[in-house]
């Protein structure tokens, strides 16, 4: 019998997060999630993004603590993060399933932008057609999948 995926409901502001972690400092953004979206945040930032990316390291390093927890539980650690432990139990992997995670219509997220829309994203800030940089329109986001 094949067990049943729990999917992951996020907020908008989980995606836009996700989605410009690579494009423009989100420390604001990340800090404003729930503890639950936090972790989730990072772990699929850990999973689908650079390391390599300055910007993307950036994100992280305001977050660094939570970070090395993550990776401890990674590597069969125990963790005493209520939010890690419940995240294993919701999401029924030690590893914290990220494919389970949907955004507020129910839909998988796309994969991060890549330079082209880190480009165009940039471009739309300095040219004065978005509010901040780093801010694609997630309805934009949703039809480039």
């Amino acid at each position: 019998m094949e067990k049943e995926t729990t999917m992951i409901k996020v907020s908008d502001d989980f995606v836009s997060a996700y989605l410009n972690f690579n494009v423009a400092n989100q420390e604001e953004k990340i800090r404003a999630l729930s503890g639950k979206e936090r972790a989730l945040l990072l772990i699929l930032a850990l999973d689908k993004h650079s390391d390599e990316d300055p910007v993307v390291v950036g994100n992280f390093l305001p977050f660094k603590d939570e970070v090395m927890e993550i990776y401890d539980v990674q590597d069969d650690k125990e963790t005493m993060n209520e939010v890690l432990i419940e995240l294993i139990r919701e999401t029924g992997d030690k590893y914290i399933d990220t494919d389970c995670i949907v955004d507020s219509s129910g839909e998988k997220l796309r994969n991060p932008y890549d330079k082209q829309e880190v480009r165009e994203a940039k471009i739309n800030f300095i040219s004065g057609s978005a509010d901040e940089i780093g801010t694609l329109d997630i309805e934009d986001s949703k039809n480039n999948k």
